[in-house]
């Protein structure tokens, strides 16, 4: 079965190796090796097709990262590219090492991997095959002391599967991408459009920031102020609000959550492991997860169980909403305590009739037992009176029988 599936696969193989050779990236290039350096993996989309020159996500990263002394090195995106072609193509591996190899004096080299697209496309069903390739560049790029970053272009889990099996980080397609990649069709060659490359960017240096120990400000700190600041209240869910401020989504349960940006209107948090994208879209905040927020925008509005405030001549103005929300959170913890503390006598109840029943069974078994042990002398009793009546009945006859 294994032969004849590699046999089914080679014109698969075959397809995708062929991918990539017809953009070169041109001739490798000696230079001298800086401290830290990235280089990008990938295909017509690292190269900035599709939009204006300089508006590209590799030279947005190139601008934001120069200041910090890191190069990007450009050359190793070819148009076409796929990973299969790349991990199973002896002198593309060979290729890939030298150029490593040539940067060994690089303190840091980060190796950001940006392909899959085309291979998606020839593969069709047979995505084994795919993150098979992921894994063999991933390996191969820390079996040569460099960091790789799997960059997530079309939206669906194998990459994010992939770094995390390797070990490697990941980088998540932006909100804009993944709704780019659905409405051209999702199963064909795509450019992403200038937004879309400047989320990308976004969301690289998000990623590089935290792997290189760099303070880059865009997709990491939310000023005060913001657009995202606020009382928040949902849509399908009028009775939970949300309060944002200063980078922190606080519920009226309680919890809590940082957000990330990715953008001046957007934002990410972990949620379960897993990050859920937001964009403010006029008053309301869109979730990825089909969730709606609406800014709350007078303070006549009930909060919670609260009765309506009295109208305020600064309409919206968010001390008055804070004011209002401190108010309903000491309420809501509050009614907590005393929801804990009726859930307490619940259980105490409960732990009571239960005792109680565990009383009566152990009685039950006492008399069960009781009745047990008197059956049981009452039988012994029986036995010791038929033994003797066997022993009187053995000795009349031993009698009758010497006096015959």
């Amino acid at each position: 079965h294994a032969s004849r599936r590699r046999g089914a696969l080679a014109p698969a193989f075959a397809r995708v190796r062929a991918r990539g050779r017809e953009g070169g990236a041109g001739a490798r290039v000696q230079m001298a090796a800086p401290d830290r350096a990235v280089v990008i993996l990938g295909d017509e989309i690292s190269l900035g097709q599709g939009v204006p020159d300089g508006k590209g996500f590799v030279t947005r990263i190139e601008r934001a990262l120069a200041p910090y002394g890191v190069d990007v090195i450009g050359g190793w995106s070819r148009e076409g590219e796929t990973a299969v072609g790349l991990a199973t193509e002896p002198e593309k591996q060979e290729e890939l090492k030298m150029r490593i190899r040539d940067l060994g004096g690089v303190q840091q080299l980060i190796v950001v991997i940006a392909l899959g697209m085309h291979d998606r496309i020839i593969l069709g069903d047979m995505m084994d095959m795919l993150e098979q390739a992921l894994q063999m560049i991933i390996r191969l790029v820390q079996n040569m002391n460099a960091i790789p970053i799997l960059m997530q272009i079309v939206p669906d889990d194998i990459d994010g599967r992939v770094g995390q099996d390797c070990g490697a980080a990941f980088c998540p397609v932006p909100l804009c991408l993944a709704q780019q990649y659905q409405e051209e069709g999702g199963s064909g060659p795509f450019l992403p459009n200038m937004q879309a490359h400047e989320e990308l960017a976004n969301n690289l240096l998000a990623v590089l920031a935290e792997e290189m120990r760099l303070p880059l400000r865009p997709p990491e700190a939310p000023q005060p102020g913001g657009p995202f600041d606020g009382i928040w209240v949902h849509k399908d869910h009028p009775g939970m609000l949300e309060n944002i401020q200063d980078g922190i989504i606080r519920s009226d349960d309680g919890s809590y959550a940082q957000i990330h940006l990715t953008s001046k209107h957007k934002f990410y948090i972990e949620h379960s492991g897993q990050k859920v994208h937001a964009e403010v879209r006029g008053n309301e905040l869109i979730w990825s997860d089909g969730d709606v927020w609406t800014r709350l925008e007078d303070d006549a509005v009930p909060l919670m169980s609260s009765p309506p405030a009295k109208k305020n001549k600064n309409k919206g103005d968010l001390k008055s909403f804070l004011k209002v929300w401190e108010k309903a959170e000491e309420a809501n913890k509050r009614s907590r305590k005393e929801t804990t503390k009726n859930e307490i006598r619940a259980e105490q109840d409960r732990l009571n009739q239960d005792r109680e029943m565990l009383d009566n069974e152990r009685q039950r078994l006492e008399e069960g037992m009781k009745r047990l042990h008197e059956e049981t002398e009452q039988v012994s009793a029986m036995r010791e009176e038929i033994r003797e009546a066997e022993e009187k009945a053995g000795r009349g006859l031993f009698g009758c029988w010497q006096a015959g």
